[in-house]
């Protein structure tokens, strides 16, 4: 999460980490693969493979601009690192509070 972090504060400072044609390939592999699961469980629409794309293609561009963030500048400063660990701490906190109430629904 904190690699995450990372490429989130480096997307903002300086852009996008990969370049637009390599982000647009994650979101094609991943919008088929979602697709494809959801059509062979029947669990899902277009819509949500969409959704599934556009979450894991951040994921995968914030993740590399996470890396190429702590690799190019290895010598970071602490309000970086803090605030890396801000974002963490939110994300997860927004992440289990999502988790409590989708089980809680699971439950009844």
């Amino acid at each position: 999460m904190i690699a995450l972090a990372q490429g989130l504060i480096q997307f903002f400072h300086h852009g996008p980490p990969l370049p637009l044609s390599i982000i647009l390939i994650l979101a094609a592999v991943c919008f088929v693969l979602s697709a494809s699961f959801f059509e062979r469980y029947e669990v899902g629409s277009i819509i949500w493979s969409m959704l599934v794309s556009v979450i894991a293609t951040a994921m995968l561009t914030l993740l590399a601009g996470g890396i190429i963030q702590v690799v190019t500048r290895p010598g970071q400063s602490w309000e970086e690192l803090l605030s890396a660990l801000a974002i963490c701490m939110i994300v997860a906190m927004i992440l289990l509070s999502h988790l409590k109430k989708s089980l809680g629904e699971i439950e009844y």
